[in-house]
């Protein structure tokens, strides 16, 4: 593959996806409607969130979870020269939780759990104890897909290795079929995303999928109540190919479909905000960061995989540079290290 072609590709999905992070952390937990009252429209610019939003505290331009997981996960397979397995998931988990400003005020009860399992078994005193009634019940969350891009970005046009990978990844924190076929879900779409001749309604049939056959692949794990990934996509692009105005089809996403923590909820509200954009890779960031309640999430997601759809342009290099500087990671040096790795 075209070293450029692939480039362009990896630093649009990384790009995306810390914006609509970083941004998406000041309008989370608000309702669709509120964010347009409080922002006199949208919000397309960075701000410290305030007290309404889980990231307070946060500077402007600072990421939370998401993309800080999506960073050092990618980070930790290229030291493992590409090759993405178990290990690597678990360093990088270990990795983040030694960063209190990211670990102490993002890590939810799945994250947690998985950790303390993983310096359980690392330090020889075995598997913990799961409470089945409170895990099956939280487990199937948008966690498992905020962090997948890597899975997706080191497998360009490869998408069954995305979904093999993805389920290698997600099964570490998140091992049911839902999350699991998320994930997928996002994988997938991102390694289609590298054909030559990709469009939007490919990236959505490649998401569809990776959700089916990642929730094959989970089931096998094992199985949660919850709707079905898969099912919900195709809803959420049913509602996005309906004749209303634009911003009547998003504010159908956010009721109809969901963009709260569910799996079944944030990565079928993505594609849809997808496809109601026309894969514009920055519109349809900035239209999840504004879509209410877990924007900082279905943004994350949405901008993997469209910003790989897309790839770069001037002006994301923009909000890189806010971003690095913010957070003292440096997305470009991550792109070339990635793309070394996978056209050689």
């Amino acid at each position: 593959m075209n070293k450029d072609f692939v480039k362009n590709k990896v630093l649009g999905s990384l790009i995306c996806a810390a914006t609509g992070d970083s941004i998406g952390a000041a309008t989370e937990n608000l309702p669709f409607w509120s964010i347009r009252e409080k922002y006199n429209g949208e919000l397309r610019e960075f701000v410290a969130p305030d007290k309404s939003a889980f990231a307070y505290g946060n500077k402007k331009g600072e990421i939370t979870d998401d993309f800080s997981q999506t960073y050092l996960l990618a980070k930790q397979i290229i030291d493992n020269n590409g090759v993405i397995d178990k290990t690597v998931v678990e360093k990088m988990l270990i990795q983040w939780s030694g960063i209190p400003h990211w670990f102490n005020r993002f890590a939810g009860p799945t994250t947690r759990f998985a950790i303390e399992n993983i310096k359980s078994r690392y330090a020889g005193k075995g598997e913990l104890v799961r409470n089945e009634v409170i895990d099956y019940a939280r487990q199937a969350t948008n966690g498992a897909a905020m962090k997948i891009s890597p899975a997706g970005l080191f497998n360009p046009c490869n998408v069954e290795k995305a979904i093999q990978d993805a389920c290698t990844i997600a099964s570490v924190t998140h091992d049911n079929d839902l999350a699991i076929a998320g994930a997928c879900a996002t994988a997938a779409a991102i390694a289609y995303a590298f054909s030559e001749d990709a469009t939007v309604d490919g990236l959505i049939q490649a998401a569809i999928y990776g959700a089916e056959e990642g929730e094959k692949l989970g089931s096998k794990i094992r199985v949660v109540g919850g709707p079905n990934v898969a099912e919900r996509i195709k809803l959420a692009i049913k509602i996005a190919e309906s004749s209303e105005a634009k911003e009547k089809k998003l504010e159908q996403i956010y009721n109809w479909v969901g963009t709260g923590l569910h799996i079944s909820e944030a990565v079928p509200a993505a594609l849809g905000i997808i496809k109601i954009c026309e894969g514009d890779a920055l519109d349809s960031t900035f239209e999840a960061i504004n879509i209410g309640y877990d924007t900082d999430t279905v943004a994350c997601i949405c901008g993997s995989m469209v910003g790989a759809l897309q790839g770069v342009n001037n002006e994301m290099f923009d909000y890189m540079s806010i971003i690095d500087q913010a957070n003292d990671i440096d997305i470009h040096t991550l792109a070339d290290e990635i793309t070394n790795i996978i056209t050689k």
